[in-house]
């Protein structure tokens, strides 16, 4: 039964191009949103990891499914010119990494065996028509639930290891193309005769989905890692415009700009879609809410595995006047389709099914606006805004007030620790960092652990050969940018079992007997503003979405100032995290500043003022 109504639908899509079915779009009276299927729409969602496609264990309608019983109204999925090894960025489960031969590719398998990733190597002059199935199904599918599909077509190598398992490079494909380092494939004149197999893709892709008004591209995923150019980034663009130019409808093009925000100069005119990743705080919007397009943040994660940061992110970005917010799910797995996977504690990302219940609370709230007519004005709110919260409103002057308030997220900070160490044993000693983010230690003068970047909580290590009763120098730096906080030193040899280094072995310089380390804390990464100093007996901190300089924010009521015109009006406070109205109040206003109680509040809260009719 399910075949039939596959193809049915896929027969029904095909059908429709002779009607101009008109894929989603720009909506033509606010182009900062979409209109699909006749409706203003705002995408918003938690989705899988990007594998649903090409890894064949991949229960796909099982996982539409359970988007589409969320509320959640988008996904986004990559073409197979990219896949991950397993434990890539210590993904646990991740759908981008299928096994063996469970991986499927837009280019068929050859006779010829060798490929790095188990099986026969590539021939990137044939197609998988299995491939182009599977892919239209996922593409009916998501349609049948009023899904839009972001199609990526392309994602950079970020290192050797996933280079080594492209179709791309040339040790895994029978047509001797791609013999280039990973950081040449996405250029227009190193690319090692690649360019014409990319651009054939790309037009294979965009003839198999033309029927599905569900559907945009987005050129490459992440592409300002990897050495992926510009003209390269356009000429991608200009294949999806020129296979298009014969169709009766056209397909928006999304192009991703940077992590966290820039501002896009001299964007290309068929970009429709400026997408960014870890878009907290929600600056990308802002930064470029002139140039009338829409502005996403289509990747998450970092920030540890709770809900919080990832609901905040969300919401953040959409009262900014985002039109885009893409949550990555890591609870989505082969096996767990449905987002139940329990996240280990080292998952670089979050996602559960409450997360998706707050995200679909998101999107009733937005949609409970004609957000067509609002724009994002902070100006508004004229005071009542305490320290370390921070406040957003989207606003139809006169009509309808849209506000979120929220703790700032935890700001960056460093620590320095230093002092002596003092082992038991004469052998060699391994020292072990578990840090979210980066962490860097040197034992006697030498760098054993160099671990310098954002990342979520992972264990690092390094060798040393110590003399027992030797005090020698030890100077430990860490710093935080996102996520979970947590510092821990330990150390493990032949004779220590394996434990945080206790304050019995530390002392303080100056030669005494004093036991510990200096710990001096910093504002920011640099180490140039210090806020505190102190003797700590161990490094075993994990301070979560807290912080070192006080205690997290108790239940508290804001009053907010808001600038109102003259009219009757109705304020309704709601909670972020079930959607319950906390409190309700409706007024007459003479015009101008109009104070407004919040309920008690905990973390977040959002305000919906509307003029009453």
């Amino acid at each position: 039964m399910r075949i039939k109504i596959i193809v049915l639908i896929l027969a029904m899509s095909d059908a429709l191009l002779g009607e101009a079915v008109r894929p989603i779009s720009l909506h033509p009276d606010n182009p900062h949103y979409f209109l699909f299927r006749g409706k203003p729409t705002i995408l918003i969602t938690s989705g899988e990891h990007y594998g649903a496609v090409l890894n064949l264990d991949f229960d796909y309608a099982k996982y539409l499914e359970a988007l589409a019983a969320g509320g959640l109204n988008l996904t986004r999925t990559f073409s197979g010119a990219y896949v991950e090894p397993a434990g890539a960025f210590n993904i646990a489960r991740n759908t981008l990494a299928p096994p063996g031969m469970r991986f499927i590719a837009p280019w068929a398998r050859s006779g010829a065996s060798g490929y790095a990733g188990g099986g026969n190597k590539f021939d990137l002059s044939r197609w998988d028509e299995n491939y182009f199935q599977r892919l239209k199904d996922f593409a009916a599918q998501a349609s049948q639930r009023g899904i839009v599909i972001e199609m990526n077509l392309f994602c950079p190598f970020y290192e050797d290891a996933q280079w080594r398992l492209s179709p791309q490079n040339a040790a895994n494909n029978v047509n001797g193309l791609g013999k280039v380092a990973r950081a040449e494939v996405y250029t227009l004149d190193k690319n090692g005769g690649l360019l014409s197999a990319q651009e054939a893709m790309v037009r294979k892709i965009v003839e198999e989905l033309k029927g599905f008004d569900n559907v945009y591209y987005e050129i490459c995923n992440e592409p300002y890692f990897g050495d992926v150019t510009l003209a390269w980034q356009h000429r991608i663009a200009e294949v999806i415009v020129e296979t298009e130019k014969a169709f009766p409808a056209k397909h928006l093009i999304s192009q991703n700009i940077a992590n966290h925000s820039a501002r896009i100069e001299n964007p290309h005119p068929a970009v429709s879609i400026f997408n960014f990743h870890y878009a907290s705080p929600p600056e990308a919007v802002a930064m470029n809410y002139a140039l009338n397009k829409v502005i996403g943040d289509n990747e998450t994660g970092f920030r540890g595995t709770g809900d919080a940061p990832y609901r905040m992110e969300g919401w953040d970005f959409i009262i900014s006047g985002g039109g885009l917010y893409n949550n990555l799910d890591y609870s989505f797995t082969a096996g767990h389709e449905d987002g139940t996977f329990p996240l280990p504690p080292g998952q670089p990302g979050g996602g559960t099914p409450a997360l998706r219940k707050q995200l679909k609370i998101l999107g009733d709230f937005i949609h409970g606006f004609d957000f067509l007519k609002m724009k994002p004005d902070r100006s508004i709110i004229t005071d009542g805004v305490p320290p370390g919260l921070t406040a957003r409103a989207l606003v139809q002057a006169g009509e309808a007030y849209a506000i979120y308030l929220r703790p700032l997220a935890t700001p960056s900070f460093s620590a320095r620790w230093t002092g002596r160490l003092e082992p038991s044993h004469s052998e060699e000693y391994t020292f072990y960092t578990l840090s979210n983010d980066g962490a860097r230690l040197w034992v006697d003068g030498k760098l054993i652990i160099d671990d310098w970047s954002e990342h979520s909580e992972k264990e690092s290590a390094g060798k040393i050969a110590l003399a027992a009763g030797k005090k020698v120098p030890v100077k430990l730096e860490y710093f935080y940018n996102g996520g979970e906080a947590a510092m821990k030193l330990l150390w493990s040899s032949r004779s220590q079992p394996k434990e945080v280094v206790p304050a019995s072995r530390f002392f303080l310089d100056g030669g005494g007997s004093e036991r510990g380390l200096k710990g001096e804390y910093f504002e920011g990464t640099q180490f140039d503003r210090r806020r505190l100093s102190r003797t700590d007996a161990a490094v075993d901190f994990a301070w979560g979405t807290g912080s070192p300089f006080g205690a997290a924010r108790p239940a508290y009521r804001v009053t907010l100032a808001l600038e109102l015109p003259a009219g009757a009006y109705q304020a309704e406070w709601i909670d972020p995290l079930d959607g319950a109205v906390l409190k309700r109040e409706e007024f007459q206003h003479g015009g101008g500043m109009r104070p407004l109680a919040s309920p008690r509040m905990a973390e977040d809260l959002a305000l919906r003022v509307r003029r009453r009719k």
